[in-house]
C-alpha cells in the first residue's frame, strides 16, 4: 500500500477509483451521492460516540481526557464488545426502514431480493 522513495521512507498511495465512472447503487446518481454522504456522516458519528465513551471511561477512572491519554486509550475486551452493541444497535434504528421492507419483500417471495433490490 506504500511505495519506497528515494530517502527510503515510506509515502502513502494514492487512492483513486478506476474507470469512467462511480459505481451505480440506487440508479440516481443524485441518490448514490446522498447515501454516500449520509454513510460517511454515519461514520463520523460512530467514531464520535467511540471517542465519548474513552472520555467517560477515563473520567470514570479518574484520568484527565487530553488528546494523547485518549489517542494512547485501549479498551478493554469487555468495552470493545459494548462499542460494537452499541455500533450495531445505531445501525439498525438507522437503517431499519430498509431492512423491514427487505424482509417484508421475502416474505412476499421465498426466493427474495437482495438488498440492492430493495434500497
Amino acid at each position: 500500500m506504500t511505495q519506497n522513495s528515494s530517502s527510503g521512507a515510506r509515502a502513502p498511495r494514492m487512492r483513486v477509483a478506476r474507470g469512467p465512472k462511480r459505481p451505480d447503487y440506487l440508479g440516481d446518481r443524485d441518490l448514490d451521492r446522498l447515501m454516500m454522504m449520509f454513510t460517511a456522516l454515519l461514520c463520523e458519528v460512530s467514531a464520535l460516540r467511540e471517542r465519548l465513551d474513552t472520555h467517560e471511561l477515563l473520567a470514570a477512572s479518574g484520568q484527565v481526557a487530553t488528546a494523547e491519554a485518549i489517542d494512547a486509550f485501549e479498551p478493554l475486551p469487555g468495552d470493545l464488545q459494548r462499542r460494537a452493541a452499541t455500533r450495531e444497535a445505531m445501525l439498525a434504528r438507522v437503517f431499519r426502514v430498509a431492512m423491514e421492507e427487505l424482509e417484508l419483500a421475502r416474505q412476499a417471495d421465498m426466493n427474495g431480493p437482495t438488498v440492492e433490490d430493495v434500497i
